[in-house]
């Protein structure tokens, strides 16, 4: 009999799809709120990026598991206006084909639902939703140059914050554009490109003059080799 009944649950389980999981919940001071309403942002750190999203009126959410699913997901914190923290569950649910971490609340919610996951300098996420998007890139780091990196589509906006940082903005990309990628780097990486191609030159000219300057004086050698041989 209770063999029957957890094959039961099992199935119901699998029928529908969603998977509860254990992920411990953050620490709400780790996150930027800066209270941006119809608005996702993106704080990118190099390895790791902060996901901070407006809520309005939900008992649900959904957020696309990218690369590394559900072990790169973690932190999750979800504080309503007044800055409190609000208690929720997280399950992971496929839908048609992609996976996704859904936010169960047990009453409507608006505020802002905040979580980390693993990440590198070529940022890259799928749009589910319309509104506001913003990227924050590390401090000393930028994008725009074809040959280091640019941002697809191009930003309807580039400012910079309060902490010196780049903030690229995008007004309503979707459903016109199905992703966002940015690949960004260094700001003194053109700089240091400068300075090893002016060095590799700097390194040709002198091989250079040293093979010149060799068979000039071999020239030279081989003219007296001749000269004593005639005579």
């Amino acid at each position: 009999m209770k063999s029957s009944l957890i094959l039961c649950v099992l199935a119901i389980v699998l029928i529908s799809g969603c998977i509860t999981t254990d992920i411990p919940t953050g620490n709400a001071e780790a996150y930027e709120l800066p209270g941006l309403n119809n608005t996702t942002i993106f704080y990118l750190n190099l390895s790791s990026v902060q996901v901070v999203d407006n809520v309005i009126n939900e008992t649900t959410i959904r957020f696309v598991l990218e690369d590394g699913g559900e072990m790169s997901f973690r932190n999750p914190v979800a504080i309503d206006h007044s800055g409190k923290n609000v208690s929720f569950t997280t399950s992971k649910e496929p839908i048609l084909g992609k996976s996704y971490i859904k936010f169960s609340f047990e009453s409507p919610f608006s505020g802002f639902v905040a979580y980390t996951q693993s990440d590198g300098q070529d940022f890259s996420r799928m749009l589910t939703k319309n509104g506001s998007v913003r990227v924050v890139l590390p401090l000393n780091y930028t994008t725009g140059s074809r040959l280091f990196g640019i941002a697809q589509p191009e930003p309807y906006n580039t400012t910079v914050d309060a902490k010196g940082r780049d903030v690229l903005i995008w007004e309503n990309p979707y459903p016109a554009h199905q992703k966002i990628e940015v690949k960004y780097y260094h700001e003194s990486a053109p700089y240091i490109l400068f300075y090893i191609v002016i060095f590799l030159l700097f390194c040709a000219f002198v091989i250079f003059g040293y093979y010149y300057f060799s068979l000039r004086s071999l020239k030279k050698k081989w003219e007296m080799v001749e000269k004593g041989l005639k005579k």
